[in-house]
């Protein structure tokens, strides 16, 4: 589980507010995918990403109806060895791959007041954090 900080909650805000890619995931954290240790990003990504779609916070972008329905562990698979039946490589799939806020996760932030463009640079909210927390999303 990932640590609840500025960064996660700035993530999670954006992911209210848009689609956003894995590669577009935590851009801060451990340097993002260009940072000095990327395994340790992608993995970082890797655990937002599916304690998110466990607790029905983000699915896949609606247009991309491959993904529709799949587990977190079949996203995992699929971000860790790419799609070769949609021609896909690992490292591709990290881009074309999108993930959408659900209406729970877009009432969880205008619970908040965080559910605008401004909030992304919100001072860190310790009851969203909690609230995060009781769904296994990230640990406090």
């Amino acid at each position: 589980m990932i640590k609840f900080d500025r960064n996660v909650q700035r993530q999670i805000t954006v992911l209210g507010l848009d689609d956003a890619s894995p590669n577009s995931t935590l851009p801060n954290v451990h340097g993002g995918q260009y940072g000095a240790t990327p395994s340790e990003w992608r993995e970082s990504v890797f655990l937002l990403i599916c304690a998110m779609l466990d607790a029905e916070l983000i699915r896949p972008h609606p247009d991309i109806d491959s993904y529709q329905g799949k587990s977190s562990e079949e996203i995992r698979k699929l971000l860790a060895q790419g799609d070769p039946e949609n021609g896909f490589d690992a490292d591709l799939i990290w881009d074309v791959m999108h993930f959408n806020g659900t209406e729970k996760l877009v009432e969880l932030l205008r619970k908040f007041d965080l559910n605008e463009w401004t909030a992304i640079t919100a001072e860190l909210s310790l009851p969203l954090g909690k609230a995060l927390a009781k769904m296994n999303v990230v640990q406090l």
